[in-house]
């Protein structure tokens, strides 16, 4: 019977693992779900992922163990558990049972990630929880599965787009749309550079990582309305004074600060 192997990917910058996933995407692996350490990847036996990465310089490390061909599919999922938040918000896949709660949402994640289970989607939801969405205008920069675009909807924000500039992801989040029955959003392929044609909000959304949202930061905080809301996430704690400054010196004045086991979200206000 032919086998799949389940490759446990150990990173010495976990938040670095969209390009590790993008790579090996493209490369045959079928599917893929975050660890605290980096994440699992799933594929045939013939795929050798040193050499798809080996022009990869972040340090990591992995294992190997064989699945089943008829139960690689049943591996990976028990690895994506139903996630409930504060007794208000159910975050299920298609294989997970439908139950009630003032919010629920149905995200197949595929070979992205976003259920919501990893820190920075946790925190990004916790911040958005504690805000008025009714009528709002958003930007959800990276996307990925659209979980946090859907819940702004199911918020009351009536005006969303969501950007991504990850191919397999921006499909991933179109399908995830159709799955939650959205109306209010408007999906983009790309980068920063989808912002020149886009007004300004009240609430930005951007959960990707450090050297980016230091990059793109100007970009960000100039399609904030004033009075409206930037929230980040997707970098460590000690990475907060560098992220603060980048914000403050483009007109946003810090908020507020949580953390989980060490990822970090900030939400900033527009002076």
């Amino acid at each position: 019977m032919s086998e799949y192997k389940e490759f446990n990917f150990k990173l010495e910058q976990p938040g670095m693992r969209d390009i590790f996933i993008a790579l090996l995407s493209e490369a045959g692996f079928k599917g893929f779900v975050e660890t605290p350490e980096g994440f699992l990847a799933y594929a045939s036996e013939n795929i050798r992922p040193d050499e798809i990465l080996a022009g990869v310089l972040i340090p990591y490390k992995f294992s190997v163990r064989e699945v089943k061909n008829e139960n690689w599919n049943k591996s990976w999922e028990q690895h994506i558990k139903p996630l409930i938040i504060d007794e208000q918000i159910y975050i299920r896949t298609s294989f997970h049972p439908q139950k009630e709660y003032p919010y629920v949402v149905t995200i197949d994640p595929k070979m992205s990630f976003g259920t919501g289970h990893h820190e920075t989607t946790y925190l990004m939801i916790k911040q958005m929880m504690s805000m008025d969405f009714k009528n709002r205008s958003v930007i959800d920069m990276g996307a990925g599965t659209g979980v946090l675009s859907i819940l702004a909807e199911y918020f009351g924000a009536t005006e969303i787009y969501a950007i991504d500039i990850d191919e397999w992801a921006y499909k991933n989040m179109l399908e995830n749309f159709e799955k939650n029955n959205t109306k209010n959003i408007q999906t983009f392929f790309g980068g920063a550079e989808i912002l020149e044609d886009l007004p300004t909000v009240e609430i930005f959304l951007a959960n990707i990582n450090r050297n980016i949202l230091l990059e793109d930061m100007k970009a960000y905080t100039l399609h904030i309305k004033q009075g409206g809301h930037l929230i980040i996430s997707g970098f460590y704690e000690e990475d907060v004074p560098l992220l603060d400054d980048a914000a403050k010196q483009n007109g946003m004045m810090f908020v507020n600060k949580i953390v989980k086991n060490n990822w970090t979200s900030l939400k900033f206000v527009k002076l």
